[in-house]
């Protein structure tokens, strides 16, 4: 978890997303104050995007600020499992994005089938590494948040997935899981 751009400045950046979102969701609203009654739905599906995308903002700088854990005197190991599964998680966004622009249904169902057992994954993970006692309390937190961190980011995209292949009540929600009660 190293920047290697000196010049980029990740809590600047996560302002400015801030206020895009702050933005977008009055222009929401302005727009439906103005229309009331056309694009409710569309508006209501864009601001839950916007949420979602500023949400993988704040957890991309959570998995950043992990860097504070790092020191001289201890490396932290990162687990190879998380390693891949953050791959996967950066190789989908582009995906997430495709589908995203092309209102691709049957790929938003498709990615979603991939992305909710990574999410899943990682609370077996979770439970997993706290009990490896051949690890440093410090490799184990690193380790435990980084899964955490993913698995939110994971589930944003998910969400954002959702919002192309699902009906509005049902984004955020995998289909796979549509007919089971709620937890």
């Amino acid at each position: 978890v190293e920047n290697k751009n000196p010049d980029f400045d990740i809590y600047k950046v996560d302002r400015e997303i801030n206020s895009l979102e702050k933005t977008i969701r009055r222009k929401v609203l302005e727009h439906l104050s103005i229309n009331p009654s056309q694009d409710i739905v569309a508006s209501l599906v864009l601001t839950s995007i916007v949420i979602s995308i500023e949400r993988i903002g704040d957890y991309s700088k959570n998995i950043y600020e992990l860097k504070e854990f790092y020191n001289e005197d201890e490396k932290i190991k990162i687990d190879e499992t998380l390693i891949k599964s953050a791959e996967f998680i950066i190789g989908i966004f582009d995906r997430v994005e495709n589908a995203f622009k092309t209102e691709d249904a049957s790929d938003a169902d498709l990615l979603m089938n991939q992305i909710n057992p990574i999410k899943k994954s990682f609370d077996t993970f979770i439970s997993e590494t706290a009990i490896k006692p051949e690890q440093s309390i410090r490799c184990i937190i690193v380790n435990v948040l980084l899964s955490r961190y993913l698995k939110r980011v994971a589930a944003h995209l998910e969400n954002i997935t959702s919002s192309i292949a699902n009906p509005f009540d049902m984004i955020g929600f995998y289909k796979g899981e549509q007919n089971k009660e709620a937890d």
